[in-house]
C-alpha cells in the first residue's frame, strides 16, 4: 500500500514536470512568433539582388522598404560571369509587400557597429509594374573603401604633378620674360652707342677723350716722377688763442 502511494506520487510529479515544460515551450513559441511577426504564416517571396560588391552584408540581415522591415536576407551567394565575381543577394519579401519594378536596391548601415541590411527605396513616383517570385534586380553597389583612397592618392598625386608643371611653366615664363628685359636693356645701350650717347658711345666715337688720354700717358712716360709725387697738404689753420 505504502508503495503504491510512492508510485502516484511519483506519477504526479512527472505529470507537473511535464506541464510545467510544455507551458515553457509554448510560452517560447509564442513569444519567437512575436518577435518575427509571424511572417512565415502569411507566406513569403524570394528577389534576387545581384552586386559587385556585398559590403559585408549577411543571411537574416534585415530587408527594409523605405526604412520599414519587410523581411530577411535568405542567402548571399558568390558567382563567376565571365571575367567578373559577382554577389548574389536572395531578399525572403513578405507575401503582402510589393515592390515596384524601379526600385533602387542598395547595402545600408543598421548601427555604428558595422551591421548592414538591404534598403530598397522605389522611385516617386513609380510604375505600376511590381517585382515577382524569383525575378533579378540590378542593386546599386557601392565603391569600396580602399578603391576610394586608391583614387583620392591618384588624384592627390595628378595634382601634384600638375602644381610642378605649373611652377616649371611659371619659372620658364620668368625666365623668357627676364631674357625679354635683358634682350631691351642691350639694345637700348647698343642705341646709344651708335648715337654717341652716354659714357661707353662717346668713349668708343668722341676722339678728344683718347687725345687726352694719349697725352697723359707720354706726360707719366716724359716725368715718371710724378706718380710718386706726393702733393703738399694745405697748412691747417692757425690754433685759436
Amino acid at each position: 500500500m505504502r508503495r503504491k502511494i510512492l508510485d502516484l506520487r511519483r506519477y504526479l510529479m512527472e505529470i507537473k514536470v511535464g506541464v510545467f515544460l510544455l507551458g515553457a515551450i509554448i510560452i517560447i513559441f509564442l513569444t519567437a512568433l512575436s518577435l518575427r511577426e509571424v511572417s512565415f504564416l502569411r507566406g513569403s517571396y524570394i528577389v534576387k539582388v545581384k552586386f559587385s560588391f556585398a559590403e559585408g552584408l549577411r543571411p537574416s540581415s534585415p530587408v527594409r522598404l523605405c526604412g520599414v522591415d519587410v523581411g530577411e536576407v535568405k542567402k548571399v551567394e558568390i558567382k563567376e560571369e565571365g571575367n567578373s565575381t559577382v554577389v548574389y543577394v536572395y531578399a525572403k519579401i513578405e507575401r503582402g509587400i510589393k515592390i515596384p519594378k524601379d526600385s533602387n536596391f542598395f547595402i545600408n548601415n543598421l548601427s555604428l557597429f558595422g551591421e548592414k541590411y538591404l534598403e530598397i527605396i522605389p522611385d516617386q513616383p513609380h510604375k505600376k509594374e511590381f517585382l515577382k517570385e524569383n525575378q533579378l534586380v540590378i542593386g546599386d553597389s557601392s565603391v569600396p573603401l580602399f578603391n576610394i583612397m586608391g583614387s583620392f592618392y591618384k588624384t592627390i598625386k595628378k595634382l601634384d604633378e600638375f602644381i610642378r608643371e605649373e611652377e616649371l611653366k611659371s619659372s620658364l615664363k620668368a625666365t623668357v620674360i627676364n631674357l625679354k628685359g635683358a634682350s631691351q636693356d642691350l639694345k637700348e645701350i647698343l642705341r646709344g652707342i651708335k648715337s654717341k650717347e652716354g659714357s661707353l658711345g662717346k668713349l668708343i666715337y668722341d676722339d678728344s677723350l683718347y687725345l687726352k688720354t694719349e697725352e697723359l700717358i707720354e706726360d707719366l712716360k716724359a716725368h715718371p716722377w710724378k706718380l710718386l709725387h706726393k702733393p703738399r697738404e694745405k697748412k691747417s689753420k692757425r690754433r685759436k688763442k
